[in-house]
């Protein structure tokens, strides 16, 4: 099996696991507990809580452990809506993760919150001047992902953080596509929420971050006990949280050796899919290096993906959390692709984990898939 579908989730890599089956099996203790477990169950969990901090460059009080990054978008954007005043509107893109879209659409219907989503410009781009024209009096909040998961582009997350620092919103940027990728820093842009997700990153399904900014107004998502300073009640997972911890430092700190080399990758199946007939719909100078987005004309995304399973292949045709939806089309369509390329289109998204050897079986089997199916 050649698992190329790495943006929807990652191998778990064994210095992961490892570390984490200590918690599981010896300090399995509750962190809320006053006896010696517990105290060393709490104690390794606010390491890693450090640890994250200085990976993304906050504050420990700044990170709270959620149990993915979609229940840090709905936490983040539920919560500010108690604190909107008389304001309505919400403003974002075309191109965000369905937790963002569905929640905002739900406010929308049960909360008379009102929503502007702005379209994505060439290359699935989002323009800050876009974004912020729809910004006015009646806008409490606006959110743009920092790199698109189905295209792979990099948007201009940064610098619509810095334009918005000196107006009365809260800013939310979805950074789950971010770590191992590009570096992120939640001290280059005046963000007041960012999100992310472990498995992205070679850490645990169902441990995630939600980063708030020291000063933003915030209200429990989940009341209970008081955990995560009485914002988020619930038990910790800490083999989860220690596994998220090691995973991310892994990957910050192989950043600048795996993205050069995936890169390369990405470079080794570019020209073999345009001699194929094959069109990329992903900007290749400004987009993570794991990610390339293809469309063959006249072939369904959903067939080809299909016929490349069976042929012991993974890729995907959307995000894994909108897959046989529209989503994925509706997104490259509303960044200027046409119809027909969009609804032909697949995502290969690598890991440092793919190997040249891996790559190059790849393009011999799409070669032979794309050619069957042509004939088709």
């Amino acid at each position: 099996m050649i698992y190329l579908d790495n943006n929807a989730t990652t191998l778990v890599e064994k210095r992961v696991l490892d570390k984490m089956n200590l918690y599981h099996s010896e300090h399995y203790g509750n962190p809320n507990a006053v006896h010696s477990l517990g105290i060393t169950a709490a104690r390794t969990m606010e390491e890693s809580r450090r640890k994250i901090a200085g990976l993304l460059d906050c504050l420990p009080a700044e990170i709270y452990f959620t149990s993915s990054a979609t229940e840090a978008i709905n936490w983040a954007i539920r919560s500010s809506v108690h604190f909107r005043g008389n304001r309505r509107k919400i403003v974002i893109s075309s191109i965000e993760h369905k937790a963002v879209t569905n929640t905002v659409k739900d406010l929308s219907n049960t909360s008379g919150i009102s929503y502007k989503e702005i379209r994505a410009g060439k290359g699935g781009i989002v323009s800050v001047e876009d974004m912020l024209s729809a910004v006015d009096d009646d806008t409490f909040m606006v959110c743009l992902m920092a790199v698109n998961n189905v295209l792979g582009t990099i948007q201009p997350y940064e610098e619509l953080g810095k334009a918005l620092a000196d107006r009365d919103v809260f800013y939310l940027t979805d950074a789950v596509q971010t770590i191992g990728k590009i570096p992120f820093s939640a001290r280059t842009s005046a963000y007041d929420f960012a999100t992310f997700s472990a498995h992205k990153f070679h850490g645990p399904k169902g441990a995630g971050i939600l980063y708030i900014k020291s000063g933003t107004k915030r209200r429990p998502f989940i009341t209970g006990g008081g955990q995560e300073s009485g914002m988020r009640s619930g038990t910790q997972d800490v083999p989860g949280i220690v596994g998220m911890a090691e995973a991310m430092e892994i990957a910050v700190g192989e950043l600048k050796n795996a993205v050069p080399r995936i890169g390369k990758l990405r470079e080794r199946m570019a020209n073999p899919i345009r001699d194929l007939g094959g069109v990329i719909n992903t900007d290749l100078g400004n987009s993570i290096a794991n990610t390339i987005n293809i469309s063959f004309p006249k072939i369904k995304g959903e067939v080809l993906a299909n016929a490349l399973s069976e042929s012991g292949v993974c890729v995907a045709t959307s995000s894994a959390c909108s897959a046989r939806s529209e989503n994925s089309q509706r997104l490259l369509e509303s960044a200027g692709i046409d119809h027909d390329t969009a609804s032909g289109a697949i995502r290969i998204s690598m890991s440092k984990f793919t190997t040249v050897e891996e790559v190059e079986t790849f393009i011999e089997i799409l070669s032979n898939v794309v050619r069957v199916l042509q004939i088709c």
